[in-house]
């Protein structure tokens, strides 16, 4: 990635911004074909499943254990069929613990398995699933494999054995078995493989890419042409890539990718997946995969990355996988995306709320400390710092740059300032459907709920103290109020950790006086997904 300057992630058009690195697609195969498989150009392919042992594997529950025996292959070692000391007791262990065994043979090209080694781990698996994979292209025919459950993958490249990984867990139909008729020449098209992969083209695509989007994302996240298209053009920032129809051209599946700077120094950024879609008529083919491999591969690349999100920051197309739209959560797990635990990055909920005015029932306490005004231009310099060290605090990514877009501009009269005793010690963005600041083309949902609701997002509060929150909150409905909106949108309320949450239609607060906050009601829920790069 090169870096000529640092611009704020806005949708204006820039195009002397940073730049992710471009790099050659994913070839459709790694080998040529198998004469083992009766597959050309297939990654893997399973020869057999005589006692139904992939199911099992299929149906593993979180806590059990897979026991993986590879060979020491280069470049760690220069001989890719470097065994060393074969099973040793410190293997049988292991093996005796696991609940399904996998058994790795790297060879070379007309080199026999050494089926003594298969024959150990089979025999002290104790008929726990026991998987015996060849990578080798082509193998010797005349060698008897007599194993229940054997898959040969096409070398030990990569591409091939996430492949493999990914039949054994069922995520790709398995290809045909070998049949004793002649092999045909051409390769089934709907046969699982690697897709090559391209970038998106806006003029050509976008149609295309809207369709697939309401298909798979509906409800209450469906979208127009305009706004997708607006929250895809982010020049500088995005890279988006397609798979397609190489006949009719038609996008099978999309995967959306950002960059966002994470502070004001701009050398470190947040990469996000931001969406991976791939139409129901085409799953199970390898779309996914071809473009997930492709996409963590050049986002990984890019210099100053130091996490991925599966969601997005700014523009926030989705926060995290939405609770509420069914995915293939497991797929995603066992490519590093934890989403099983209550912590932030793991799986953490987060939801986005609505008030309506007409319930939101505040009596501001008397107090000569606290004070709530708009912002001007002289207090930029002091609300970018408070904003800095108040996302770091939180873990908050990409609030910086929602601030800075601002600065110089109209629209700073947007943020609503918290003092005490004359000091700002919060801050809360503000914005509506026509206000004219980069903030709503980058918050999409409220404007698609209605255009008399406006939003509050980034909001930026001292540790422990409420009564802060409160009255910062009620200053952003006054101003949105005065610019005719009827309800506030709140995004990214996190669970546990955010006091925000506690804001329900029964909490009350105990400041200089009790107080009752009534009209808060979740529009949606998320979970926060995140790995360091």
């Amino acid at each position: 990635m090169a870096t000529r300057r640092r611009q704020s992630s806005s949708s204006q058009e820039d195009e002397d911004e940073m730049d992710m690195d471009e790099d050659q697609e994913l070839p459709l195969s790694v080998a040529g074909p198998s004469t083992a498989s009766g597959n050309h150009g297939a990654l893997a392919t399973i020869l057999r499943d005589a006692t139904d042992w992939l199911p099992q594997v299929r149906s593993l529950k979180e806590t059990d254990v897979i026991i993986l025996l590879t060979p020491v292959v280069t470049p760690i070692s220069t001989d890719p069929t470097d065994i060393r000391n074969g099973i040793t007791s410190t293997h049988l262990a292991f093996i005796k613990r696991g609940h399904v065994i996998i058994l790795c043979f790297a060879l070379r090209p007309g080199q026999q398995i050494q089926l003594e080694f298969a024959d150990i781990a089979l025999a002290v698996s104790d008929n726990k699933p026991c998987i015996i994979v060849i990578c080798c292209t082509p193998t010797d025919s005349t060698q008897v494999i007599p194993f229940p459950t054997v898959i040969q993958t096409a070398g030990y490249a990569p591409p091939a054995l996430e492949y493999t990984a990914a039949l054994i867990f069922g995520e790709l139909q398995p290809s045909p078995q070998p049949d004793p008729s002649p092999e045909p020449q051409n390769t089934d098209p709907q046969q699982p493989r690697l897709w090559p992969v391209e970038q998106w083209n806006e003029v050509r695509d976008v149609s295309s890419v809207l369709e697939l989007w309401n298909e798979n994302i509906n409800g209450r996240f469906i979208l127009d042409q305009a706004t997708l298209a607006s929250l895809l053009r982010r020049p500088g920032y995005a890279k988006h890539y397609v798979v397609r129809d190489t006949r009719s051209g038609v996008i099978l599946g999309i995967c959306a990718t950002y960059l966002a700077y994470v502070d004001k120094e701009g050398e470190k950024l947040i990469a996000s997946l931001a969406a991976l879609l791939v139409r129901a008529t085409h799953r199970h083919l390898g779309i996914g995969l071809s473009l997930h491999s492709h996409a963590i591969s050049q986002l990984k690349r890019t210099r100053g990355v130091i996490r991925l999100q599966f969601g997005s920051t700014f523009p926030r197309i989705l926060y995290g996988p939405p609770s509420d739209v069914q995915f293939n959560e497991g797929w995603f797990r066992r490519r590093g995306w934890q989403m099983d635990k209550d912590t932030p990055g793991q799986g953490q909920i987060v939801s986005d709320l609505i008030l309506d005015f007409k319930d939101w029932n505040y009596d501001e306490p008397s107090s000569a400390q606290l004070s709530y005004r708009l912002c001007a231009q002289e207090d930029m310099m002091k609300v970018l710092e408070l904003v800095e060290r108040s996302s770091a605090r939180q873990g908050k990514m990409g609030w910086f740059d929602q601030y800075s877009s601002l600065m110089n501009g109209p629209n700073v009269k947007d943020i609503v300032l918290g003092l005490e005793n004359g000091t700002i010690v919060a801050t809360a963005l503000t914005y509506t459907p026509s206000c004219g600041s980069p903030i709503p083309s980058n918050l999409p949902w409220a404007a698609r709920i209605g255009q008399d609701i406006g939003g509050a997002t980034c909001i930026c509060l001292p540790a422990e103290n409420d009564a802060v929150m409160v009255g910062l909150l009620d200053a952003c409905v006054k101003n949105l109020q005065t610019q005719g909106m009827r309800k506030m949108f709140l995004d990214g309320v996190a669970s546990g950790l955010d006091p925000l949450k506690k804001l329900g239609r029964f909490w009350k607060l105990q400041c200089s006086q009790l107080l009752t906050m009534t009209g808060f009601e979740e529009w949606a829920k998320y979970r926060d997904v995140w790995k360091d790069a």
